[in-house]
């Protein structure tokens, strides 16, 4: 082992607000088990917390399309030369990438080359576009730990070690909030209809999205002028653009920095930018619809150039319908076959294949479709009560118990074993 004399080391690269708070729970309960652990690598505030030394804050690096990604050349080249470098001469004992394939993938050749073991934490995508990218993940991953169970399957069925040791927004999403308690910390009342927006944990995605969620949430005010507003704060960095978007916006929205997914379960409707929030929307329970909007270019690109050549035809962005579909096709008659049963009808307005929540995307993620959305949870209990059914069938199929420890006892072993 190449453990240094305080323990072992443990190099991470968590590029995304998602990837520091699943790894920020892993890394928690490794450190149960071994005090001594060392880790060092790129993430955010909830791994900064545990101790990990931060080479670079996922912050710096981290871009949503292609012209966003331009703006941040340099910091991202920076910080791929200090993960490469590490691994390169560091010897650290483990290396864990979380999702962030791009950056991700690269790097986990480095770490072949260096005879550093991988423990691929959160599959990227490989069943949503580029298929191709799962024979460099068996050639270059010693093992991947899935969130999803269909995932599992995938790669074991062609020679990748693969478990699937479940979602850590599973464990912390309980299925029972006390929404008086947090109503109460939020100073409302029980009858208050609440609206969380959740524009995004980027500035490129808050910039875009945020406006056009005030935008509808005025136009939904003047109908039901009772209704209030919660944005949860994705992070500190984020507070001073997220007011100045407010200051110019006519319409009152409470900024809270309560848990994300203790505001939606508390709340009655949402409006969600696409995203792993999403996922928190539909373990609380939340009657939403999800809005995925990118710059122009990017947009033009992925549809008219990407999809058709290297993302499954049937992807959609909000993960409760991924799952749902693929529940589908496993034969379980799921959210889709709920709201279909109803006779309600949600469709995708690309592919026009029913859907379970609905999807606002590019020139349909509109102040005006957004409010009608908002109209329609409001005024559609049923739909409510339908949706939250299917919510429930959605935590049941993803849940792993001891999901974190799982995952734990994997890296553990690895390292046993070097």
């Amino acid at each position: 082992m190449r453990s240094s004399p305080k323990g072992p080391t443990i190099l991470v690269m968590a590029g995304e607000a998602s990837g520091d708070y699943h790894l920020a729970r892993l890394i928690k309960e490794l450190k149960s088990s071994l005090p001594d652990l060392q880790v060092s690598g790129i993430g955010g505030d909830r791994l900064k917390a545990l101790g990990v030394h931060l080479f670079h804050h996922y912050k710096e690096i981290n871009t949503i399309g292609f012209s966003g990604g331009l703006s941040k050349l340099k910091r991202v080249l920076s910080a791929y030369r200090t993960m490469k470098n590490e691994l390169l001469t560091s010897g650290y004992d483990l290396f864990i990438p979380v999702d962030f394939p791009d950056v991700n993938l690269r790097l986990c050749k480095f770490a072949k080359q260096s005879g550093t073991k991988v423990c691929y934490y959160i599959s990227p995508q490989v069943w949503a576009w580029r298929k191709g990218r799962i024979y460099k993940i068996r050639d270059r991953v010693d093992t991947m730990m899935t969130i999803f169970p269909f995932e599992e399957k995938l790669y074991r069925d062609l020679g990748v070690d693969a478990h699937f040791v479940g979602h850590t927004m599973v464990n912390d999403s309980p299925p029972k909030v006390d929404r008086v308690e947090t109503r109460t910390e939020l100073g409302l009342g029980l009858d208050t209809w609440i609206v969380t927006l959740a524009p995004g944990s980027r500035s490129s995605e808050i910039e875009r999205t945020l406006p056009l969620m005030l935008a509808a949430a005025k136009r939904h005010q003047l109908k039901y002028p009772d209704t209030r507003y919660v944005l949860p704060v994705a992070g500190q960095h984020l507070t001073g653009m997220i007011n100045r978007i407010l200051e110019s916006a006519d319409v009152d929205v409470m900024i809270s920095q309560l848990e994300a997914s203790r505001i939606m379960a508390a709340s009655d409707s949402g409006l969600i930018c696409s995203g792993t929030a999403t996922l928190q929307a539909a373990l609380a329970g939340l009657p939403h619809a999800v809005v995925y909007l990118m710059d122009d270019f990017s947009w033009f690109l992925a549809t008219r150039i990407l999809k058709p050549l290297l993302m499954d035809p049937d992807i959609h962005v909000a993960i409760a319908n991924v799952l749902s579909i693929k529940m589908e096709h496993e034969g379980i008659r799921g959210p889709i076959s709920l709201v279909l049963d109803s006779g309600h009808k949600i469709s995708c307005d690309e592919c026009g294949r029913p859907l379970f929540v609905p999807e606002l995307l590019q020139r349909h993620a509109n102040a005006a479709t957004m409010a009608h959305w908002l109209d329609k949870l409001r005024s559609n209990a049923d739909l409510c009560k339908i949706m939250k059914t299917g919510f429930e069938q959605i935590r049941e199929y993803l849940v792993q118990p001891d999901a974190t420890k799982k995952a734990s006892e994997i890296v553990l072993k690895a390292i046993k074993y070097q």
